[in-house]
């Protein structure tokens, strides 16, 4: 089998995007007749341009198309985000000979080029399937044509366990200790070269963990695993070599035993195989196979928190400012990168009065309680909006948060402050945070200093307002310490973060310079916030 999967988005993708698309799966059929091959293109290519043309009324169209070649036939299914009225398959028959007539051709085009054309509009996208069976060499085109046509449920079924797999947000990530664990356990107890947390990617497996020689990625006609993936049961394969259904899949000091256990995503579509290889050939006892369905439902469980935890960062970023403000003569920019899935780091700003308030705060500790933490702290803060001062606001946050703070053994460092549009003053108070910076239009660098200690250290704290004053070129900077690490660690990052202030032309390219430092290197999370007064 071979599978090859294109997201499109027209404009600025157009149908010699699918013909690129086609080249590669024929490259890998070579046995695919030429006629084969041509109607399945013809077709193709004539949907293709039907849904850029008309599915959206000429307006921009996003559409997913997959290639499936089996050995008896061929399966294209194109599924897009356009808007069409009901589409009469049945009664559509080829115009008259006109050398005029261009429209109405697509779809008995596509009905005589193949066996099956079938369209069917689900939560509110188009799933468009063409099957075609394949010609067996030197036999006549008429064999087939008696063939059952497949229904596009198994279609659909193929594009939802695709999404489903996105939306859990593991594809292509860092290994993780919670993974790693089990397959190193199931290496030793079974006492076999390589156990994998593989997932079928749409022409793909990749691993999530790997204990042992297994490959991180392969092609997807190359895996064991994508026959796991057909059903719920354990796939036990004692010799691959002497199984003409997998003799084509067995490596040479690789893999020539293998058993798998099917894993889902929480909607329950199969997703990948938690799997063992082994290169000699060997008999798998139901016990063993027992004690793997075990492990594998260890690593389900894994898989339901990855789940939960992308939707929580989904929602932990929905919580971050999208819009920018509304302040002639400021340019304000900002970014949190979280070491895990979510993080206890957060940046804000909203209107006050006539200019915004403005916070960066960051809770000891990452993950789960670090997120709720910072999501409690910005909510009080918000809600203090109504007080006049930051200090009311800070005093208000902390009074909220000692009972937990206390309870938790956690605490968190603030800066938050008020900018006023008009004068350039910034009130602000800094809670056992110091990380902020101000760098001058004349070249200095000045560091704002922390004289309070961060909330959930002292009840009985009275917090400390400072006011400085941002001139027209100034710019202001607050870092998480997440942002120092970046750099060799010590304060000396915070100005060399100054500096690039200095250096660029708005927030944003400071912002922008910071996170492609960040991306895939930092082990803390990663949270900034820049001020900028125009000249």
């Amino acid at each position: 089998m071979v599978t090859r999967t294109l997201r499109l988005t027209a404009p600025p993708d157009t149908v010699d995007t699918v013909h690129d698309l086609l080249d590669s799966v024929w490259g890998s059929v070579p046995d695919l007749s030429a006629r084969d091959r041509m109607s399945l293109e013809t077709a193709i290519i004539e949907l293709t341009a039907n849904v850029i043309q008309h599915a959206n009324r000429g307006q921009g169209v996003h559409a997913t198309l997959t290639v499936i070649a089996y050995q008896d036939r061929l399966e294209a299914t194109l599924s897009d985000s356009g808007e069409v009225d009901h589409v009469d398959l049945e009664g559509r028959e080829m115009p008259e000979a006109d050398a005029l007539a261009e429209s109405g051709r697509g779809i008995p085009l596509m009905k005589a080029l193949v066996d099956t054309v079938e369209h069917r509009r689900v939560d509110g996208f188009n799933h468009w399937t063409l099957v075609r069976g394949r010609e067996a060499p030197d036999t006549d085109r008429s064999s087939t044509r008696g063939m059952p046509s497949v229904s596009i449920t198994g279609v659909i079924d193929e594009m939802a366990r695709q999404r489903a797999l996105e939306e859990l947000g593991i594809l292509d990530t860092s290994p993780e200790e919670r993974f790693d664990r089990v397959t190193r356990l199931a290496k030793s107890l079974f006492g076999v070269q390589s156990a994998a947390i593989n997932l079928i990617d749409g022409d793909r497996q990749w691993a999530k963990s790997v204990a042992g020689d297994a490959v991180v990625e392969m092609p997807r006609e190359s895996s064991v695993c994508t026959d796991t993936i057909m059903g719920d049961d354990t796939l036990v394969v004692p010799e691959l070599t002497a199984d003409p259904a997998y003799a084509d899949r067995a490596q040479d000091g690789l893999i020539n035993f293998y058993a798998g256990h099917p894993l889902y995503a929480s909607t329950g579509e199969r997703i990948g195989a938690f799997c063992i290889y082994d290169p000699r050939p060997r008999a798998f006892t139901e016990r063993e196979q027992a004690m793997l369905r075990d492990l594998a439902s260890w690593v389900q469980q894994e898989l339901s928190v990855s789940q939960e935890l992308s939707r929580a960062a989904e929602v932990q970023q929905g919580l971050l400012p999208s819009k920018m403000l509304s302040m002639p003569g400021w340019d304000i920019a900002g970014f949190c990168q979280p070491a895990r899935a979510v993080g206890g780091d957060f940046y804000d700003w909203y209107p006050v009065g006539e200019g915004a308030a403005i916070t960066l705060a960051d809770t000891m500790g990452k993950g789960i309680a670090a997120a709720i933490i910072a999501a409690t702290v910005r909510a009080v803060l918000r809600s203090a909006a109504r007080f006049g001062d930051v200090t009311g606001a800070v005093n208000l946050a902390a009074a909220s948060l000692n009972a937990d703070l206390d309870t938790t053994g956690l605490f968190v460092t603030l800066f938050h402050a008020r900018v006023d549009m008009d004068s350039g003053e910034v009130t602000f108070v800094d809670a056992g945070h110091g990380l902020t910076v101000i760098a001058r239009t004349d070249g200095t660098i000045e560091r704002l200093r922390s004289h309070s200690p961060p909330l959930g250290v002292d009840i009985d704290t009275e917090w400390e307002e400072q006011t400085i004053t941002l001139e027209p070129g100034d710019t202001l900077v607050a870092a998480s310490d997440g942002v120092l690490d970046l750099y060799d660690g010590s304060l000396d990052g915070l100005d060399r973060v100054a500096a690039l202030a200095l250096l660029a032309s708005s927030s944003q390219e400071v912002v922008d310079a910071l996170r492609t430092r960040a991306r895939g290197t930092s082990s803390d999370d990663v949270t900034v916030v820049v001020v900028r007064r125009d000249d």
